[in-house]
């Protein structure tokens, strides 16, 4: 693919190497000479210093002939104002970081196809991981309808000790997860497991799954509290009602936690 980079700066420069790793045809457009001379004598790209927002310059980087546009400069307007350019050259797929969340929409507006929210993937993931290593989410796919976490094993907790067929012949088991790998810290290695694989604590299970899916098999692993701050740091107040109330629905008297209190906001 051909790739035009707004920004040569540690990010649009990271990305570069990547990408023409990957064989793709990459150029980057920053107004710093220095950077430009670095992206081109150390990572291999063509680099063009003027101006992302300046047709003129865009032009001399063959923007028409660009399969996907990179806006990564540092003002929200300037990505903006390269957006429209793209957008107007003919380019279908834009990719823009937004610092600044006021331009969501105009964003959208300007033809961006995938908005990075910077600061709010940073908060999210720091978040996280201070208050619920247990849980880790990796990715989120068809609006939400799944997710792929990684959960760490606890000493203690029902699914240490037992085997993958064990665990998932009980009964509190759902449907709508799937163990799709191990990560056991002494190996370093993803180990994609047998049902005769027995889960020691410490090791990091890979689900899939749906939402009620990932939260019965969370309870099985003491995990459960983790997970639901999980999907509360992205759900807003009517949503995490609706989490909590089909939970609640979905487990009988005896299977509801004691620590389910812990959950709550206060």
């Amino acid at each position: 693919m051909r790739i035009l980079i707004a920004g040569a700066g540690i990010t649009g420069r990271r990305l570069a190497s990547q990408l023409s790793k990957g064989r793709h045809d990459v150029t980057l457009v920053d107004l710093n000479r220095d950077l430009c001379e670095v992206a081109s004598s150390q990572l291999g790209v063509s680099a063009i210093c003027g101006n992302a927002t300046d047709i003129a310059v865009l032009e001399e980087a063959e923007i028409a002939r660009a399969d996907v546009a990179v806006a990564l400069m540092r003002e929200s307007a300037d990505n903006l104002a390269f957006a429209l350019l793209s957008q107007s050259a003919g380019v279908r797929r834009i990719i823009s970081r937004m610092r600044n969340p006021k331009y969501r929409e105009a964003f959208e507006l300007a033809g961006v196809t995938t908005i990075v929210d910077v600061a709010g993937l940073y908060l999210d993931q720091m978040t996280l991981e201070i208050e619920h290593p247990q849980v880790q989410q990796i990715a989120s796919v068809a609006a939400g309808q799944g997710l792929i976490v990684f959960v760490t094993i606890e000493e203690g907790s029902y699914a240490s000790g037992h085997t993958l067929d064990e665990l998932r012949s009980d009964r509190r088991f759902p449907v709508g997860c799937v163990v799709s790998g191990l990560h056991r810290a002494s190996s370093e290695k993803l180990i994609f497991p047998t049902g005769r694989d027995r889960i020691l604590p410490g090791d990091r299970l890979l689900l899939v799954g749906s939402l009620e899916g990932l939260t019965r098999v969370a309870d099985l692993m003491g995990s459960r509290s983790s997970l639901l701050n999980l999907f509360r740091s992205t759900k807003d107040k009517r949503q995490i009602e609706d989490v909590h109330a089909r939970i609640d629905a979905m487990l009988e008297p005896g299977d509801r936690p004691a620590s389910d209190d812990a959950t709550s906001d206060a």
